[in-house]
């Protein structure tokens, strides 16, 4: 079977002309704004209204554009190495789009696609919403390849949560870190999409427990963990305690931030934490702020993507997604819808 894989991630805008376009189709996601298609135009038109100059001010700080697209590219590079199989970006709402990748697939004959989210914890409005987004495009264009979901979330696998703590001690080098609070810092969501029966809460929370955990066994101790969410958007109630609060209620002068929810550096890392919330830190006069960096193309996470790789090679996975009809995800309707069209289409 001729396979390719896909990294999924949202993207970032390529120049500052891209940042209307990425507002756009990200409010146009109904994962991201559940609710009718009037209603979600709406708000749309109102957020880009009130945010597009802001937005477009905040990448020309990061260079005009998002990192995302090149820091991926490095990425793939260094997996190519690896992994003896076409790899792709799939960007859901900036290029590079699924389509032209797909196409090339289509082209070549390639009958199995493989997904991995770089999504760490499981989220409707990211690992859904990229998954719906490839059915679609393939939909679309009449190409019905078995798609492969490697992992639904790995924010629990210690090859996952070992690469965190590297990435901790590598940004905490050469500091006394019982003077510091890490504070972990993960993207908000809205109440509402939490209770609607998201999980992406919990699995933040086991994440953090577990890389907390993992610390005290290697014997590092920080004066306090804490879990964060940053990134808000709006006047509705959102995941808390919410990181600019933290940041300018501090008990501690000194604090360690490490992204979370982001495996790639972007506009969130970069902008927000590294620049926007530094200034905060610096009006109420900080001893010491320090950003970690996101995984991106180190060797621990291409490693564990080429696990999840050779791990459904070995398994010779039959399951659109590994954890099929259990409810650790909401994935499993949308797969098997679309396994009934292309079991339909190949009658």
């Amino acid at each position: 079977m001729s396979q390719a894989l896909f990294l999924l991630n949202m993207g970032g805008p390529n120049s500052i002309d891209e940042v209307e376009l990425f507002l756009y189709n990200m409010f146009s996601d109904k994962n991201i704004l559940p609710t009718n298609p009037v209603t979600r135009a709406l708000v749309r038109k109102i957020i880009i209204t009130k945010r597009l100059d802001d937005a477009k001010e905040s990448y020309a700080h990061i260079g005009g554009k998002s990192p995302l697209a090149d820091l991926t590219r490095v990425l793939i590079s260094k997996l190519q190495t690896k992994v003896d199989m076409p790899i792709y970006a799939a960007m859901r709402y900036v290029p590079p789009f699924a389509d032209v990748a797909l196409k090339e697939c289509k082209k070549n004959g390639v009958d199995e696609l493989l997904l991995f989210p770089l999504y760490p914890q499981y989220s409707t409005t990211t690992t859904l919403s990229s998954y719906e987004d490839i059915v679609s495009r393939c939909e679309a264009m009449g190409y019905y390849p078995k798609i492969t979901v490697l992992t639904c979330q790995y924010y629990d696998d210690m090859d996952y949560i070992r690469a965190n703590v590297e990435q901790i001690e590598k940004a905490i080098e050469g500091k006394d870190t019982l003077e510091y609070d890490l504070l972990l810092s993960a993207h908000g969501l809205p109440l509402s999409i939490i209770k609607a029966g998201d999980p992406y809460q919990r699995q933040v929370e086991a994440n953090v427990s577990a890389i907390r955990t993992l610390l005290q066994t290697k014997g590092i101790y920080f004066k306090n963990v804490k879990l964060v969410y940053q990134s808000k958007v709006g006047n509705a109630t959102w995941l808390e305690p919410n990181l600019v609060d933290v940041l300018r209620n501090p008990l501690n002068r000194k604090v360690l931030i490490y992204p979370l929810a982001f495996t790639i550096d972007n506009s969130e890392t970069l902008f927000e934490l590294d620049i926007e919330h530094r200034e905060i830190a610096e009006k109420i006069k900080y001893e010491d702020y320090i950003v970690a960096e996101c995984m991106n193309s180190g060797d621990a996470f291409i490693d564990l993507i080429v696990k999840y790789v050779k791990q459904n090679d070995e398994q010779n996975n039959t399951k659109p997604f590994p954890c099929s009809d259990c409810s650790a995800c909401l994935c499993c309707g949308a797969a098997k819808s679309y396994e009934m069209l292309r079991e339909k289409m190949a009658q």
